[in-house]
């Protein structure tokens, strides 16, 4: 009796070996949330877009450019035949002739008018932008999904872990009655073998269902992107039916409107139509303007110049030679594009298909999109009615138990018509809980459908 004592402490302990933690859905849903990898990747992708949607991306503002340049020479110069001075030598050499020079220059360059594209390309940007963000929303609906659904996933395990031990403490009770009933010589040993037996089977039983509660812990704790995998929890929020009457019609029609992956394609779309405006836009005439300021000081020094040739009476001059020039200019270009090989043409008919496959993954979407909400509301109105009946079906094993329970004390049944009652009665519950969870995944699956994933549970 001391082995099967301590293996019913070990086991009923085996839901409770972690430290634990109280956990509420809200809670798990806003730390899901923060730490998400990939909702933290499409917020950067939010910024990105963010950054991007500005006039001066679209190419509506003009260009400034300053550059300063400097020359610097030194210039060694033989000749045989030179004009130099105003006189004409049959020959000379000079040497170390300096030149010195800085030319800064303040450029504009502008795109006045390019068929509007420019306006055009700031929308595109303005819907990449609100893309991105619903691309966002599509991520945080599925992780809202994941999360409500591991939750529950695991409060379901936690509660057949303790509907499993509920039931080895009844075999262990039964199994120590039995043996003390064989001690004082009152039973056989066929009977302390058969809730031997049971006990042993009751434990295995709960054995594996504590490690599927484990991994359904691991689970939830990966979406939350927990330090400790192992981390177990004290549940808050448990399965609970809450009768929700749906319209099917009023359904259809808030999917249309709120559905994340309808609205992300109907923003896809409408950024392949501003694609086809953009490609037109290349029809038009482009005018351009550049204007601007050059300014330049040139420093010519050769008063530490040597030369040597014919005229022994040339003199290098006292100071350097400084010269400055300023130079405006503004000019306007209009620019036609009168052939380029039929490019803009083939851009603007792929711009078009592109937009008639948009179109027709719109329909698609569309259809697929019925078909699952057909199918999820009658899972869901099929899955009422599962756990109605599987609810009514466990009050009955429940009471058949207590009835049988009495029986089986006062000896008006054996011990093998009993475990057939146990067993139905675990069954039962077992049933109910899973009734229940699929009740509950109906509904999610409903709400993901419907756009009211984020309404409800993202706020």
């Amino acid at each position: 009796m001391k082995y099967y004592t301590l293996l019913i402490t070990l086991l009923i302990g085996a839901g409770s070996a972690w430290a634990q933690q109280p956990l509420s859905l809200s809670d798990a849903i806003q730390i899901g949330l923060e730490r998400n990898y990939d909702i933290q990747i499409e917020q950067k992708n939010v910024i990105t877009s963010q950054n991007n949607n500005s006039w001066g991306e679209a190419g509506i503002l003009p260009s400034v450019r300053l550059d300063v340049a400097s020359q610097n020479n030194i210039r060694n110069q033989q000749s045989d035949n030179q004009f130099f001075g105003g006189q004409l030598f049959p020959g000379f050499e000079l040497d170390d002739q300096r030149t010195y020079g800085l030319t800064p220059s303040l450029n504009i360059n502008w795109t006045i008018f390019q068929g509007n594209k420019a306006i055009i390309s700031k929308r595109r940007l303005e819907q990449l932008e609100a893309e991105s963000m619903q691309n966002a929303d599509v991520v945080i609906a599925n992780t809202l999904q994941a999360i409500i659904l591991a939750y529950y996933n695991a409060v379901l395990e936690k509660d057949r872990f303790e509907a499993y031990q509920t039931q080895l403490e009844l075999s262990r009770d039964r199994f120590r009655y039995t043996d003390t009933k064989y001690q004082m010589g009152s039973a056989v040993t066929s009977d302390v073998l058969l809730e031997e037996n049971n006990y042993l089977t009751d434990s295995t039983n709960l054995i594996n269902q504590g490690l599927i509660y484990r991994n359904a812990v691991r689970t939830l704790n990966v979406l939350l992107v927990s330090e400790d995998i192992n981390q177990d929890y004290e549940f808050t929020d448990e399965l609970i039916f809450e009768v929700e009457l749906y319209d099917f019609d009023e359904l259809k029609k808030t999917m249309y409107s709120e559905n994340v992956d309808m609205k992300k394609i109907y923003i896809s779309q409408s950024i392949l139509e501003t694609q086809v405006r953009q490609n037109k836009a290349d029809l038009y005439p482009t005018l351009s303007f550049n204007g601007g300021y050059n300014w330049n000081r040139n420093v010519s020094d050769l008063t530490n110049a040597s030369y040597t040739g014919p005229n022994p009476e040339y003199q290098n001059p006292p100071e350097p030679l400084v010269s400055k020039t300023g130079t405006y200019f503004a000019n306007f270009t209009l620019s036609f594009n009168l052939f380029n090989g039929g490019k803009v043409n083939r851009a603007i008919r792929n711009a078009v298909v592109a937009e008639d496959i948009g179109n027709l993954r719109i329909e698609k979407l569309e259809t697929t999109l019925d078909r699952d909400l057909y199918q999820a509301y009658e899972r869901y109105q099929v899955r009422r009615q599962l756990y109605g009946i599987s609810n009514r079906s466990e009050e009955a094993a429940r009471i058949n138990y207590s009835i049988s329970e009495e029986k089986f004390k006062g000896g008006t049944i054996n011990s093998f018509d009993f475990r057939v009652v146990q067993n139905n009665y675990l069954t039962a519950s077992v049933q109910k809980l899973q009734a229940l969870y699929n009740l509950m995944d109906s509904k999610v699956e409903l709400m993901r459908l419907s756009g009211g994933l984020i309404g409800n549970y993202g706020d």
